[in-house]
């Protein structure tokens, strides 16, 4: 009988834990929730503020503008990789979405307070593949820029 009893009074603990970590699980997850709405707004006002700037012909406000955001995140990224070392799964997909932005940089080196930490994280992310074939915008600022170099060093000669 006191087994039964031990049992009993186990298993309606265990079972109002369980209840009481999903509603706290769902309190944090909302939250979570919350701010990631935020986070887009405010990406979605960022984009909206460059817009304008364009359309009025401040392209280099805009410019300035976009690789200060642009260099944030990525610092935000190398601080998280020195708190908490990616798996080698994430690393591999967070480097092939940051070979655009090293092939920027390369062309346009990062400036600011965030420039050590851009420059550390973008060390360990490969370059562009030259022997493939490749359309973007990006692709085609690295070849002006490349064509740009080349034909300096040759007037040099």
């Amino acid at each position: 009988m006191k087994l039964l009893k031990a049992l009993g009074l186990f298993s309606a603990g265990a079972l109002a834990g369980g209840i009481l970590v999903g509603w706290y699980s769902g309190q944090v997850l909302s939250r979570q929730m919350v701010s990631k709405e935020i986070d887009v707004a405010f990406k979605a006002c960022e984009q909206a503020e460059w817009l304008a700037q364009l359309r009025l012909n401040e392209p280099q406000v805009a410019i300035k503008q976009l690789e200060h955001s642009m260099d944030i995140e990525v610092a935000t990224l190398a601080q998280w990789a020195d708190a908490r070392r990616p798996s080698n799964e994430v690393r591999e997909r967070r480097d092939r979405f940051l070979v655009p932005v090293k092939v920027y940089h390369e062309s346009y080196p990062a400036a600011g307070e965030e420039a050590p930490l851009v420059s550390s994280l973008l060390t360990s992310v490969p370059g562009r593949d030259l022997k493939k074939v490749c359309r973007s915008g990006i692709c085609k600022l690295d070849d002006l820029h490349r064509a740009a170099v080349v034909s300096t060093n040759s007037l040099a000669k």
